[in-house]
């Protein structure tokens, strides 16, 4: 009986031995964790293991002798001993630890009502159907580390709504000038999406600028430039869109060079990520994939065979907007006989050809009657629009030829009148009269009355095909398309055919973080919180125990 009294006893003391020294050494490696984290200011396999060796070593001890756990803090030792010390300092330990690992492991939860720091719902699903991950590469200058804190909590939106997906990467384009003219980008400020290449650097050959306040208003100082929510959203819609939607020029019938005479258009489809190529309809017809066939300005009629081929496009869905010159010039002979293949499929299938005139309009001009200002458009059309307001865009046509429609269109096609000419306008059909006469246009009986279609958008309602047909087509060349809203007609025209900007645009949704707080704010938060405070209970609780050790 006496020696299993003593048995047990001894297996008591081998216990509660292992647990105090298990305390001891988790009350080490804690601190080893603490200064290492101190120290290297990131989560080194040195601070997390010894972090788990102390946790482990604590849990052990609580383990294998609660009671000796419990005495520790309530009994009089935790009043009297040193041990007060030691379960301060591992309180504070454990706390900074806690909150190194949680600032840095991406983890987030929004407690407020509103969902204030959580992604919009018409912005989370953008997040959530990536293809690929992504990188938020934000450059600020010192002088701008002010808005980068303002902003910060806007970043972190994304990041923290997947942490598998989104990267979160600052950088100073003063201290690293080679990564930002990697980019790109030439000033202090710059927000760039990219995909992730296979060694997890960004994909520059698939990156996006986020547009800025300043791309919207070139007038706002650097200072104030700034980006929302919706904003970063869209670049990175139009980064899931590039190379998904492809513009294919048609060339080989004298057509406007877009390497020359329109690169402004073909640049500005291909900055927005739109493959930009050019096919000969007379050697191939329109591959799949393609999302829209622009024909711009033509000299030479098409062929029966090229008529086909714009024909079954068109009929298994396609896009197609045709620009024709009226023939000013005596070389210029697209759709301009009775039998020309491509006009009489366009009479016969859309209801629609061309009047083969020049438009004079003697209310709506600009320097001379030919150079025709559109007078009169389809209200509310996307066509149209110039902003949000509602106000409309009101292009100019240097000489330009009209659009002649059916009265009663094809079965399932429904025709608009985009743009037309004020009811004082007249079609000229004597070609030859206008040359000869261009400044003193006279109206005669066999002249076409207004108004005149300039612009026509008709659609196959059964097959989901698009056609628009414009009269002129001088506007989008380099030195005209940026007056007279050319560049927003030109914009909306691709958009109404392909749907780019439908897909990547994001409406706006109010509710936006009410509060913005700089970073050092936030810094100073958490060395009160995590420092000061536990500092404090400790200086207390040694003074504490140092008056009650002299009574």
């Amino acid at each position: 009986m006496a020696s299993e009294q003593k048995s047990q006893r001894t297996i008591i003391l081998d216990r509660l031995s292992v647990a105090r020294w298990s305390s001891t050494l988790g009350a080490v490696a804690l601190v080893i964790a603490l200064v290492a984290l101190l120290a290297s200011g990131e989560l080194s396999p040195v601070v997390v293991v010894s972090a788990l060796i102390g946790m482990s070593g604590l849990g052990l001890w609580m383990t294998l002798a609660p009671e000796d756990f419990r005495s520790t803090l309530t009994g009089r030792r935790a009043v009297y001993g040193s041990n007060s010390v030691l379960i301060i300092l591992l309180f504070v330990g454990i706390v900074l630890i806690v909150y190194a690992m949680a600032a840095r492991s991406g983890i987030a939860a929004d407690f407020t009502s509103r969902g204030y720091y959580t992604l919009k719902a018409n912005i989370r699903p953008v997040i959530e159907q990536l293809s690929r991950p992504i990188q938020i590469t934000a450059f600020y200058s010192r002088r701008l580390l002010t808005n980068q804190a303002l902003e910060s909590p806007i970043l972190r939106l994304f990041s923290d709504a997947a942490p598998n997906k989104v990267r979160l990467v600052y950088a100073d384009p003063d201290v690293q000038p080679i990564l930002a003219r990697q980019f790109g980008l030439d000033s202090a400020y710059g927000i760039f999406v990219s995909y992730l290449s296979a060694d997890g650097t960004p994909d520059l050959n698939f990156t996006v600028r986020v547009l800025t306040a300043r791309d919207r208003m070139p007038n706002l100082p650097l200072e104030e430039d700034h980006v929302n929510e919706r904003w970063i959203a869209e670049a990175i819609l139009q980064l899931e869109a590039r190379g998904k939607y492809r513009v294919l020029f048609s060339v080989g019938n004298g057509e406007v060079n877009l390497d020359s005479d329109a690169t402004g258009i073909r640049d500005g489809l291909r900055n927005v990520g739109i493959q930009v190529a050019t096919i000969d309809l007379s050697r191939e017809g329109v591959p799949q994939g393609t999302t829209a066939l622009v024909i711009l300005a033509p000299v030479r009629d098409f062929t029966q065979e090229m008529a086909d081929r714009i024909a079954a496009y068109l009929g298994s869905g396609g896009k197609v907007l045709i620009m024709a010159e009226p023939a000013y010039r005596s070389d210029i002979r697209f759709m301009q006989a009775e039998d020309s293949p491509l006009a009489k499929y366009l009479w016969q299938a859309w209801g629609i050809r061309p009047n083969r005139d020049i438009v004079f309009d003697p209310l709506s001009y600009n320097e001379t009657q030919y150079y025709v200002r559109a007078a009169q458009y389809l209200e509310g059309h996307p066509i149209v629009q110039k902003d949000q307001t509602g106000s409309a865009a009101r292009p100019l046509f240097p000489i330009a030829q009209s659009w002649q429609i059916a009265t009663e269109p094809p079965a399932d096609v429904v025709v608009r009148r985009i743009y037309t000419t004020s009811p004082e306008a007249f079609g000229k059909l004597d070609l030859r009269e206008v040359a000869r006469n261009p400044d003193r246009a006279i109206r005669e009986a066999a002249d076409l009355p207004g108004p005149l279609t300039l612009v026509a958008a008709a659609e196959n309602l059964r097959t989901q095909a698009r056609l628009l047909l414009v009269g002129d087509a001088d506007w989008v060349t380099n030195d005209l398309i940026v007056a007279f809203d050319g560049q927003i007609l030109w914009t909306n025209m691709i958009d109404w055919l392909t749907a780019f900007l439908e897909r990547v645009t994001i409406e706006p949704a109010f509710g936006q973080l009410p509060l913005s707080v700089p970073s050092r704010d936030l810094e100073l938060t958490a060395f009160i919180t995590v420092g000061v405070l536990p500092t404090a209970v400790l200086l207390v609780g040694l003074w504490v125990w140092w008056r009650r050790s002299r009574r």
